[in-house]
């Protein structure tokens, strides 16, 4: 059978009218669609150059400049600090006893691993370690701009940017800066309070507060009053009860003094301890044990969580231990057993405070200890709620932080100042701690709903920072304008949390700074544990975010049909695996003697 076609054929020798195929062989793509869409020529992955901006010089700062140095491309950053120096909390907190409660071989960043002096370091060694970041990688000079105050932030939606103005508070002008994205490292404990006591600006002796401490200051001998008894407070009194001369100290509310942070590791009955040289020396020789160290305390750390369920086993075995350990430590003061011990909350409903000494101290012979308000300050000491007159050289007002979670500037985006969208009877709404709903471009480092009682922040930092850094890199690759976490989602979330946290000890009727001083405040804390955080934010969900583009076309991203891979070093057959031991992601420099054995040219074919 024969067939017959009518069609041209693609194999004519030349001069016949398949010369036609050559011309659309040869024929130039068109530069645009009927829509007028253009290919952008780039390769998919470009990164376009974007600015950010963060706020504070905190560990958090710290740990962005160090891994943005590593992973980010194309970016620009400036962190406007307050304070003289980076460190943040452990620049400002100096007073006598200021130590973290968490196991300092685990209060560190991954990337940067220390020998610590003690199990529970002391603020000037925790911000030594942060100013050590700091000079080896020069980031104030590269990054930081010092004593320079935030006082205006707004979202301009037709430019795409936040603009910001701020005070520099050495010679109070006021300069103007933009950025794509405003990152708050501002931390949740900066911005102390003093107490309103009538007579409080009369007093004539030292007055001080724990975050504004005058390092240094000699406390021998003197009367000394101590005011609050949160984390701070119990510190101070510990500290200093053996060197004055007569303390007074003022407990509000029930208090639960529990055993430290991973106890097992510490010292006698809970203290603190002075690592031997020979225990220094044998971390130092050992990375993989020290490794195991810390895993293991960390192991101890992430179990905590278990007693913060109501009515679990744990949580009632936390409360009988802590329970006899304070009435033993209180040599069975009647008075103080009664006032003091909590009734109606367990352990935890604060954050823990393990305060070795603390308990020791209000029953020792120069104390005076208070559980009713004190009445009013004098110029020469206080008088207190029975009406008696007592005279003090030094006040210290261990009174805590305003943590309303309401900024100190106006925030505005879309017409909407966050002071008044978080002001109101309704309270605070976050997107997973990290976003604030219909705010573009904007992440905070534990914002409300963050995990704020759940041991170590470091680990808490660098799961942050990768989030924040997918969520930049896919503005930067996409050619996105903006990103803002919906509202919808983000009540979600709030309704779930206020929900379980109800199962918690967070809600139990004690006054804590996790429900802004309030013994019915909104409790803005993590519904879950630890490892539940880490798992949540391990990868945006994407879908929970307006997007919107620059484009027209959401798929001009992916440009002139390479990937940036084929351009800039990186392995173009990775998906195979690597042959760098370490698994760099680089082009192999190939064997060129390999082909000798396995080539085919090889093979004998007789």
């Amino acid at each position: 059978m024969v067939i017959h076609s009518e069609s041209k054929s693609l194999y004519a020798a030349p001069g016949n009218p398949a010369d036609e195929n050559i011309n659309i062989r040869d024929q130039p793509a068109p530069e645009q669609d009927e829509h007028g869409y253009k290919i952008r020529e780039q390769p998919m992955g470009t990164k376009r150059r974007i600015k950010i901006i963060l706020m504070g010089a905190g560990a958090s700062s710290l740990n962005f400049f160090k891994k943005a140095e590593e992973e980010m491309q194309n970016v620009d950053i400036v962190c406007y600090e307050k304070n003289h120096d980076i460190g943040g909390t452990w620049l400002e907190n100096r007073y006598p006893g200021c130590a973290c409660d968490i196991p300092s071989v685990n209060y560190q960043f991954s990337w940067k691993i220390k020998l610590w002096s003690h199990y529970y370091s002391y603020a000037p060694e925790i911000w030594q370690y942060l100013k050590d970041i700091e000079e080896e990688h020069d980031f104030i000079s590269k990054y930081v701009k010092l004593r320079h105050q935030i006082e205006h932030v707004e979202w301009d939606d037709e430019a795409g940017v936040w603009r910001l103005k701020i005070r520099d508070l050495v010679n109070q002008q006021v300069i103007e800066d933009s950025a794509e994205f405003f990152i708050n490292a501002g931390g949740v404990l900066n911005n102390w309070k003093m107490p309103d006591i009538p007579g409080l600006h009369d007093f004539k002796g030292k007055l001080m507060h724990s975050a504004n401490y005058e390092q240094g200051y000699d406390l021998s001998g003197k009367r000394v009053a101590v005011l609050g008894a949160g984390s701070s407070g119990v510190q101070i009194v510990a500290a200093i009860q053996p060197k004055v001369d007569k303390l007074y100290h003022w407990i509000r509310s029930p208090i639960w003094i529990t055993a430290g942070f991973a106890q097992t590791w510490a010292g006698k009955n809970g203290a603190n301890f002075r690592y031997s040289q020979e225990q220094l020396d044998f971390l130092e020789q050992n990375p993989k044990k020290y490794l195991e160290y810390r895993k293991q305390i960390e192991n101890e750390l992430n179990q905590r969580f278990k007693f913060i369920i109501k009515g679990s086993q744990e949580a009632n075995a936390a409360r009988d231990y802590s329970y006899n350990e304070m009435r033993s430590k209180l040599k069975n003061d009647t008075r103080l057993v009664d006032k003091i011990i909590p009734k109606n909350f367990n352990p935890g409903c604060r954050r823990p405070t393990p305060a070795p000494g603390y308990l020791e101290a209000l029953v020792a012979h120069n104390a005076t200890i208070f559980t009713d308000p004190i009445t009013s300050i004098t110029e020469t000491g206080f008088i207190d709620d029975e009406g008696k007159r007592h005279e003090v050289d030094v006040f210290i007002l261990a009174t805590g932080f305003d943590t309303s979670w309401l900024p100190r500037f106006p925030f505005i985006a879309n017409g909407v100042d966050l002071r008044n969208m978080w002001g109101g009877k309704d309270g605070v709404t976050s997107y997973l701690s990290i976003g604030i709903p219909t705010f573009p471009n904007h992440f905070s480092y534990c914002g409300p709903y963050g995990p704020l009682g759940h041991g170590s922040f470091m680990p808490l930092i660098e799961q942050w920072t990768r989030y924040i850094f997918t969520c930049i890199t896919k503005l930067q690759t996409e050619n996105l304008k903006s990103l803002s976490p919906k509202l919808t989602p983000s009540m979600h979330f709030r309704r779930h949390a206020d929900l379980f946290l109800q199962r918690t000890a967070w809600t139990s009727p004690c006054r804590s700074w996790f429900k802004q001083g309030k013994t019915d405040g909104q409790a803005a804390i993590w519904p879950g544990s630890r490892l539940h955080f880490l798992e949540m934010l391990k990868q945006p969900r994407f879908e929970d975010f307006d997007i919107v583009s620059w484009d027209s076309n959401l798929f001009a991203f992916m440009g002139n049909g390479f990937e940036t891979r084929e351009f800039d070093g990186r392995d173009i057959t990775g998906y195979l695996g690597s042959l760098d031991e370490h698994g760099s992601d680089r082009q192999p420099v190939y064997d060129e003697e390999l082909i000798k054995v396995l080539g085919g040219c090889a093979l004998d074919e007789s």
